[in-house]
């Protein structure tokens, strides 16, 4: 368990507490994979920790995990905890440009890595010319020529099948345990420098806010390359004794099955997994399993409470970032808020809502920005890595600036609006391009859709663009979906414009890449309502006067 003596949070300590107290207790087992105890795991982690001391890692060196949800991977990451060095955990699917400028900005020395993601590295050779050591998980022998020839290549499973002590290491909270690189839509991808203080309270958050303990089954699917699948999951039922399922890639169609077959208690997932789940075919087996608290990120508005009445459980929704962790989380104990994803932590943090153009604190109920800062030393992020530029930017007038625009209500309750950058301004008002969205794909036929703000006739007012991806088997027409958003909408959110798209524009880790809908502008592909002569006040009436008579 992860204790309320701050000293004591590392990632180190934690491990070896974990040894000492849990050794011959299951950990985790891979789906459909192996099995580890406490002892074999961490014992492992030791093993691949003397390796990398070998090698000439020292304390604040990076070392990369370039490897899929596996236990070699999470291995990998506890090795580095063990000495503390800095795991730079990179999403296995990265290739080209996005994944030189991560490893050229983190320079490790050291890669631990997935057989299948070798070719990548290989293409970018002449780069990495800081790469001393590859530690190859699976079968090095077929590896590229340029790999072999240029780097030292070592078997994994030969370096973890020796059984050591621990080494010897000094730690503290304030040591970089992470480097996460968070993807975005105006720039390349950040560092956030994660120390150990924030991590261990990524976990001890994710467990005080689900009651997790050592009898909990958790059914990690998210990927161990971002916070939530390492820290609020992984390494939250680690510090709490409890037992991992781990899989390698989410399915929607599978994901109860293994919940039933693991007899998972406990898991998390963001909001399109939910949806996705939520439109696989209901069974009389739906409540037919043990899992009873999901944590959510979010839990989709329009479907929360059939969700959790379908599936029996019930859903613990925060809201946060890789920078700063998680300031607020709604409570099991309390009735739900709808909409609301909870209240600050405000043991841990001070939380507030700015005007985002001059940072002075708003009223209840106002939409700004959420600005946080930390009430103890390093449970935040250190800054980004190489980039102090942006780091002092994020950091203005001593608040960090999230970027994410909500309001606050009088009872404390956060409600989460939008990206401020991802804003529609209609008429001096700010439109959730979420509600948007979320309205769109209720439509028949529609898969995806992206809400963005084009500029209106108005200086600083936008129109609203609508881009949808459609089944190519269903005819959309842009008038039939105007009529149902505007049964669904307020007249502000109505899109003067549809767009569309064979699919939309998105980020190695599948964000939407907003910015270039936006730049993209009106095109002859562009459907306008004014240009077609629709009137949206004649469309309302008709919408309006179809709920009366319904």
């Amino acid at each position: 368990m992860i204790g309320q003596d701050r000293s004591t949070w590392t990632v180190r300590e934690i491990a070896l507490r974990q040894l000492a107290e849990c050794g011959d207790r299951i950990f985790a087992q891979e789906v459909d994979g192996k099995t580890e105890t406490y002892r074999t795991f961490i014992g492992r982690g030791i093993a691949l920790s003397h390796f990398l001391l070998e090698c000439g890692v020292q304390k604040g060196d990076t070392v990369a995990i370039f490897a899929g949800n596996s236990l070699p991977g999470l291995h990998a990451w506890l090795s580095a905890g063990l000495i503390g060095a800095v795991e730079v955990p990179i999403n296995p699917s990265y290739r080209a440009d996005i994944l030189r400028h991560i490893l050229t900005l983190a320079k490790p020395g050291v890669i631990i890595a997935d057989r299948d993601a070798l070719p990548a590295l290989a293409e970018l050779d002449e780069h990495l010319e800081f790469v001393r050591d590859i530690v190859v998980i699976g079968d090095s022998r077929t590896a590229p020529a340029t790999v072999k020839t240029r780097r030292r290549l070592h078997d994994y499973s030969r370096i973890v099948a020796r059984a050591l002590e621990a080494p010897a290491a000094s730690i503290r909270p304030s040591d970089t345990a992470s480097i996460m690189f968070t993807s975005g839509t105006t720039g390349p991808s950040k560092g956030v420098m994660m120390p150990n203080g924030q991590v261990c309270l990524l976990a001890l958050q994710a467990i005080q806010a689900t009651g997790m303990n050592g009898d909990d089954v958790f059914y990690c699917v998210h990927p161990t390359n971002h916070i939530a699948g390492k820290y609020m999951g992984v390494f939250a039922i680690f510090a709490s004794g409890g037992r991992l399922v781990l899989d390698r890639r989410f399915e929607a169609a599978s994901w109860l099955d293994r919940v039933r077959r693991y007899a998972a208690t406990i898991s998390i997932a963001h909001g399109p997994m939910i949806e996705m789940i939520h439109q696989t075919p209901a069974s009389a087996h739906d409540r037919d399993h043990a899992m009873r608290r999901l944590m959510c990120c979010p839990l989709p508005k329009q479907i929360a409470g059939e969700f959790e009445d379908r599936f029996a459980l019930r859903g613990v929704e925060m809201w946060g970032m890789t920078e700063i962790a998680c300031p607020c989380w709604t409570s099991l104990a309390a009735t739900r808020v709808p909409e609301s994803c909870g209240r600050a932590l405000s043991d841990w943090y001070h939380v507030a809502i700015v005007d985002p153009e001059t940072d002075e604190i708003l009223g209840p109920n106002m939409i700004g920005e959420i600005v946080v800062r930390p009430r103890y030393p390093w449970t935040t992020m250190q800054g980004y890595l190489g980039m102090p530029q942006e780091t002092v930017e994020a950091w203005r007038n001593m608040w960090f600036h999230t970027g994410d625009a909500a309001r606050v209500d009088a009872d404390g309750n956060f409600f989460y609006v939008d990206r401020i950058k991802d804003r529609i301004r209609r008429r001096a008002e700010n439109i959730s391009s979420y509600d948007i969205e979320t309205a769109a794909k209720q439509f028949p036929g529609v898969h995806e859709t992206a809400a963005v703000g084009v500029p209106s006739d108005y200086a600083g007012d936008d129109d609203v663009k609508l881009c949808v991806v459609s089944d190519p088997a269903v005819e959309a027409s842009p008038l039939a979906l105007l009529r149902f958003l505007a049964s669904r909408l307020t007249p502000a959110m109505v899109p003067r414009y549809i767009e569309f798209l064979d699919a939309l524009p998105r980020t190695p880790t599948n964000k939407v890449r907003k910015r270039e809908l936006r730049d993209s502008g009106v095109t002859s592909r562009t459907w306008d309502r004014q240009a077609a002569g629709v009137k949206l006040r004649e469309l309302i009436e008709e919408a309006s006067a179809s709920e009366r008579a319904g």
